[in-house]
């Protein structure tokens, strides 16, 4: 669901209502729930409980050996310690045991089968093993043992949200989440993410900005709303959005990245190297980085430090399509070496095959190369992979203009200036449709 995924150690810990900010969550905010585990009272019991917390603990800094140990030692003082059973599991499962986990997990149901945590446990195993479906009747079983519980809601929304077509179930099962508590930050996050992904942005900036409220130090619902600014085009709001959120933790590299993304299309050359500098401190020999410096300095047309960008990332990551369809793009706009373009394009294209902007650009870079039959396959290409983006049909009827297509060019043009494309690339495409022969 973003950056805020919750911690498989939740599902535990939430068994005696022991999830915290600190120890518990992948960010800062609070998952409520209820204690549905064993209650006080035996010295047994208690001893138990005491073992197991202990496992928790250890279980959320890595020390799988440790947590085992704690919840082996919580089942030999109380073997039917329920919580303790779904510990071992999570370790099992942790360590790729699956079998195991689902044994421990089948204990723990044969002893406590009306408890919420186990059903819970067990859709979370199903998910590792691949298997949405029975991860959803889990999920959907622990909802109908304790329907006021929140975590339950929240597992079937992420499950929702990360399947194709089901977000609209998303968006139900987050907004049930709120209506059971409007103060929890993480139904209130994946409202807002699941709204903007079905397109309600209105209802997404709402939760989102709620969340932020609820959880004051935490980046990741700030960043939801300059991304869905973003990409509004409300680059002033974007801006905003990732400023608040670098308040929060001015070394959140995302959101450097996203800020130095807004300054870059504002044109704001200098502030958007400078944040990218500040992110290569905070990760060096990162591609992603060094692809967006070259991004800047070819926006500034520095033409040489970009090429060197792009190619110092390709030096970390061989395989990066965007470092070479860049270079190529960028080789075709400075009227450089075209067969060193369409070769550079053509890597981009084999590494991302469905990418509809690396096969726009090889198409360009063929046309600029002379291979017009080579640029309109390509460009039909990207055509048929997105038909509706206007620059892709204004490069065809371009290359069809060219190759004297008249009416083929024509038609894409015309095509081009009812996507309703940005100014530039209307007049062009006008200007286009009046010099061809009539």
């Amino acid at each position: 669901m973003g950056p805020l995924q919750r911690a498989v150690p939740c599902v535990w810990m939430w068994a005696l209502g022991l999830a915290t900010a600190s120890s518990c969550l992948a960010g800062p905010m609070d998952r409520s729930g209820a204690a549905v585990g064993q209650a006080s009272g035996t010295p047994e019991t208690n001893q138990a409980n005491s073992a197991f917390r202990a496992g928790v603990q250890a279980q959320v800094k890595g020390d799988m050996d440790a947590a085992k140990l704690q919840f082996e030692a919580a089942l030999k003082v109380n073997p039917r310690h329920v919580p303790s059973l779904i510990g071992l599991a999570g370790v099992a499962q942790s360590r790729g045991a699956l079998d195991q986990a689902a044994a421990r997990l089948q204990q723990a149901q044969d002893l406590a089968p009306s408890a919420p945590e186990v059903h819970l446990a067990q859709g979370r195993l199903a998910l590792s093993r691949r298997d949405p479906a029975a991860a959803e009747l889990a999920f959907r079983k622990a909802h109908a043992l304790a329907p006021k519980q929140i975590p339950p809601l929240l597992e079937l929304g992420d499950l929702y949200l990360r399947t194709d077509g089901r977000g609209a179930e998303a968006v139900r099962a987050y907004s049930d989440a709120v209506a059971l508590n409007n103060n929890n930050g993480f139904a209130q996050y994946g409202l807002g993410v699941a709204a903007a992904a079905t397109g309600q942005r209105d209802l997404a900036l709402r939760a989102l900005e709620r969340a932020a409220t609820l959880v004051p130090t935490d980046p990741a619902p700030l960043r939801a709303i300059g991304r869905l600014q973003l990409e509004a085009n409300a680059l002033a709001p974007a801006l905003a959005a990732f400023d608040r959120g670098l308040a929060r933790q001015p070394k959140f590299l995302p959101l450097m990245l996203d800020r130095a993304d807004v300054l870059a299309r504002q044109a704001r050359w200098k502030e958007a190297a400078d944040q990218l500098t500040a992110a290569d401190l905070a990760a060096p020999r990162s591609a992603e980085i060094t692809v967006k410096r070259g991004d800047v300095e070819q926006g500034a047309e520095r033409w040489d430090p970009a090429e060197a960008f792009y190619l110092s990332a390709l030096a970390i990551d061989p395989k990066n399509a965007v470092a070479f369809n860049n270079l190529a793009w960028m080789t075709v706009q400075r009227k450089g070496d075209s067969s060193k373009a369409v070769a550079w394009a053509r890597q981009a294209v084999a590494l991302s095959p469905r990418s509809s902007p690396f096969h726009d650009t090889l198409g360009w870079a063929e046309r600029a190369a002379g291979d017009l039959n080579a640029a309109r396959a390509s460009l039909q290409r990207a055509i048929d992979i997105e038909p509706n983006v206007a620059s892709y049909h204004l490069h065809l009827g371009t290359v069809l203009a060219e190759a004297k297509q008249t009416p083929q060019a024509k038609a894409a043009l015309q095509r081009a200036v009812a996507l309703n494309p940005p100014a530039a690339q209307l007049a062009l495409a006008q200007r286009l449709l009046r010099d061809l022969p009539q």
